[in-house]
């Protein structure tokens, strides 16, 4: 066993694949069947919908389906990954979708400069800069033609993860035209992912067969799923468990993906310090202030945002799961 390695197990909310990824098999089994059709060139029927609250795992599930695709295809499928921090308007989202790809951005160029409206926002996309606007019909045709021009070199799947903070008027283009081009039988496969609210914005962008898509709301593991993401990563580094844990564990970490990685990475910091490869009550003593704070941490952080919002009586909800000491220092703060 490598110390080192061991210090280094777990990662609390980085969005990096945990060390053991467990349970969400629904939305394993739907992405899987996804990518056999690409390989044979065809189109899935929907896309993939993915919301739920912070923490649960979304983009790590997200990063877990890339690696698996890419390492099972042999780069075969083309996955891009997005964010809506990385782009600012429609632009320098087609700046993104082309990449370094000249003979595709030739193409975009003559698709998109005929498109200037009333927004115009200089977007540097290749040798050479150019406008664009939202001018819906002819902007999510010409989406359409990108999308379809890149599939037909590779498959490819397009990932916009925090998907809820896009542009409702991109959102609707985006969807329209990722449905134009799956009718035509293109091997294109979009996947938004989002905080619970994104069912919100995809109702507000009007855009067609939205609802028809494969949604997976993703909330907390099962027990089983939540002690395996747990105690597998510990076990392959032979780490042992006393008898009887499995309950103290699971009521401490509440099958909550975050508090999961929290609690494993305090675990294996303390096996690291004291040399030990034995998990015992008194490791969990031992390391309970350390992961209590950090998992309180996020309550504290999802009842201020909440608050934020007038949506205080939801606040205080959140605020139930504190200990006692901060819940007091709550009620401290609203005084």
């Amino acid at each position: 066993m490598s110390k080192a390695n061991l210090k280094n197990l777990f990662h609390p909310g980085d969005g990096r694949i945990p060390p053991y990824f467990a349970g969400r098999k629904e939305e394993k089994e739907y992405f899987q069947n996804c990518v056999e059709l690409l390989l044979c060139k065809s189109s899935p029927d929907q896309n993939m919908i993915i919301y739920g609250p912070r923490g649960n795992g979304k983009t790590a599930m997200l990063r877990y389906f890339q690696k698996q695709t890419l390492e099972q295809t042999d780069n075969k499928i083309e996955i891009l990954w997005i964010t809506p921090s990385e782009f600012k308007d429609l632009a320098e989202l087609v700046g993104l979708i082309i990449g370094n790809d000249q003979s595709l951005f030739k193409k975009v160029q003559n698709m998109f400069k005929p498109l200037i409206d009333n927004l115009s926002v200089a977007s540097n996309i290749g040798p050479t800069s150019f406008t664009t606007s939202f001018n819906r019909p002819k902007v999510t045709l010409a989406l359409k033609s990108l999308f379809f021009e890149k599939s037909k070199k590779k498959p490819l799947i397009l990932i916009v993860d925090k998907a809820h903070t896009l542009d409702s008027e991109i959102i609707m283009m985006i969807l329209n035209a990722s449905q134009d081009i799956r009718v035509e039988g293109c091997p294109f496969f979009l996947v938004l992912s989002g905080t619970p609210n994104l069912k919100t914005e995809l109702r507000n962008s009007n855009a067609s067969f939205w609802s028809r898509s494969a949604i997976f709301p993703v909330g907390r593991l099962s027990n089983e799923d939540s002690f395996e993401a747990l105690t597998v990563p510990l076990r392959e580094h032979n780490v042992e468990f006393s008898q009887g844990l499995e309950s103290e564990l699971l009521s401490r970490v509440s099958c909550y993906p975050y508090f999961i990685q929290v609690w494993g990475n305090c675990i294996a910091n303390r096996l690291y310090e004291n040399g030990s490869l034995r998990v015992t009550v008194d490791t969990i003593s031992e390391v309970e202030k350390t992961a209590m704070m950090r998992c309180n941490q996020m309550y504290l952080d999802r009842y201020g945002e909440l608050k934020e919002m007038n949506l205080r009586s939801l606040a205080v909800i959140i605020a139930e799961e504190f200990s006692n000491t901060e819940r007091e220092y709550i009620r401290e703060k609203d005084i």
